[in-house]
């Protein structure tokens, strides 16, 4: 890729899909994180990006592969995850690419278009340093906290909770990675506010609940269950064999001290109710209709035995990396049999939605993995009405009055769904904290406005 004076990038990459595991980045490629100098703006014109400097002398052309790049290159992002992220969406030799790449970061330095940055630790790892003193640096597997999301409100706050319930609390190696499921477009600024403050890396993915015109997302069902789906799959291609990924929902919050030793060190599924009935689906209907998944697996030709587990999802980088990601691709069959089984047998929108639920584990069978089912409570998804938990548990607050239930806190008027189109951060929280029921609620409430003074820097109502 060259930038000539007349600010036109060029490149002999072809943009295409591209699929295969990253290769292994080296520590110098781990310690550079580029990124935009201030004073520039920057306009999206189809598939490419024009660069605006400040002095308003000139302007630069970047194609599809430089405007790659260049959104990459946002202080986030290694070099190796640069490299890793244009193996995988661009066809070209690993030498070419690579070469590209290096020209293309010279000739932005050269510009002043770029500075360098060592990356931090993020706000989530500091102050546990001391905390992990008397370990072995290499006693366990790094642990990297994974969410699959949409730029939209419902989510940017959820995270915002998430990332303050985990500050100090990550051991040493451990991190957290976003995936935003948005067709590789620009984050809003909200998203990038969030990010920036807690300093958390994200990728972004596409959008399967926009992509898919048929079966799963068919006409207005935004099937967005998928996008944990789509999280693997682009983590595939930056996951070490040696990580462990922890798949997890958006709503939940960590309780207490995180205990690092709960988490496994092989692939293993949360114990699930819902995948474990008897027929899967049968919760949400009276008239016993359901899909028996052990029969499911018999049917497919598969022998192995079915363990059921589902919602917190512990996958080794070597599991995903197998194959070319046939894990991952086969939790995608399977999750579009389940949920054309669902239409077929007339279920409600509600039962249908859980199809994703039990593809981890029908994946896992039929790739024969030797998982285990956990049965922490401090894992598992808590009843509503739980008023006291264990130390260290990532309490999930996902029932509300839309699930028919009380709410996710015992007696509260608090729901989710009363935030699902603005952010609750923006809210009175102060008045929702003064009526907290119990000590769960309670912490809920104040990280909800720890978070809004560290992003916004307040701790009243001014940021509406």
């Amino acid at each position: 890729m060259t930038i000539e004076e007349s600010g036109e990038a060029e490149t002999s990459t072809s943009p295409s899909a591209r699929s295969g595991s990253s290769r292994p980045a080296s520590s110098r490629q781990d310690s550079y994180f580029p990124r935009a100098r201030s004073g520039l703006e920057s306009f999206r014109v189809q598939d490419e990006v024009v660069l605006l400097p400040d002095s308003g002398n000139e302007l630069y052309a970047l194609n599809r592969t430089g405007a790659r790049i260049w959104e990459l290159c946002d202080g986030r992002h290694s070099l190796s995850d640069i490299f890793d992220d244009l193996r995988y969406s661009f066809d070209g030799e690993t030498m070419e690419i690579a070469t590209d790449l290096n020209t293309a970061l010279i000739q932005l330095r050269e510009l002043e278009l770029l500075q360098a940055t060592a990356r931090p630790a993020s706000r989530a790892q500091q102050d546990s340093r001391e905390r992990e003193s008397s370990k072995p640096s290499d006693a366990r597997p790094p642990v990297r906290i994974a969410h699959g999301v949409e730029d939209r409100p419902y989510f940017h706050w959820q995270l915002a909770v998430m990332f303050e319930s985990l500050i100090g609390q990550l051991p040493a190696g451990w991190d957290i990675l976003i995936v935003v499921c948005n067709n590789h477009q620009p984050l809003s600024d909200e998203l990038v506010r969030i990010l920036d403050t807690y300093n958390v890396c994200h990728f972004t993915g596409t959008s399967p609940a926009d992509n898919f015109t048929i079966d799963v997302a068919a006409g207005s069902d935004r099937y967005t269950p998928m996008n944990r789906l789509e999280a693997l799959n682009v983590l595939r291609h930056h996951a070490r064999p040696d990580d462990i990924i922890c798949l997890m929902d958006t709503d939940l919050f960590l309780y207490g001290d995180l205990r690092d030793e709960l988490f496994p060190q092989k692939d293993a599924l949360t114990a699930n109710w819902i995948v474990a009935q008897e027929k899967f689906f049968h919760f949400s209907t009276d008239d016993q209709k359901g899909v028996s998944l052990p029969k499911l697996l018999d049917a497919l030709g598969f022998e192995q035995e079915f363990k059921a587990g589902g919602v917190m999802i512990f996958l080794r980088g070597e599991t995903l990396l197998k194959e070319d990601g046939k894990y991952v691709r086969d939790c995608f069959r399977f999750l579009q049999i389940l949920y054309l089984a669902g239409k077929i047998l007339e279920l409600p929108d509600h039962g249908v939605w859980v199809a994703e639920m039990a593809c981890f584990s029908l994946a896992a069978s039929a790739n024969d993995i030797d998982f285990d089912i956990l049965d922490h409570p401090e894992f598992a998804v808590q009843n509503p009405e739980v008023d006291e938990l264990p130390e260290g548990s990532f309490h999930h607050y996902y029932t509300d009055k839309n699930d028919s239930g009380p709410g996710p806190f015992l007696d509260s008027a608090w729901h989710k769904q009363l935030f699902a189109d603005q952010s609750f951060l923006r809210a009175d929280i102060e008045s929702f904290l003064s009526v907290a029921r119990g000590p769960v609620e309670q912490r809920f409430m104040e990280l909800a406005i720890h978070a809004r003074d560290r992003i916004y820097g307040v701790s009243d109502d001014s940021i509406n």
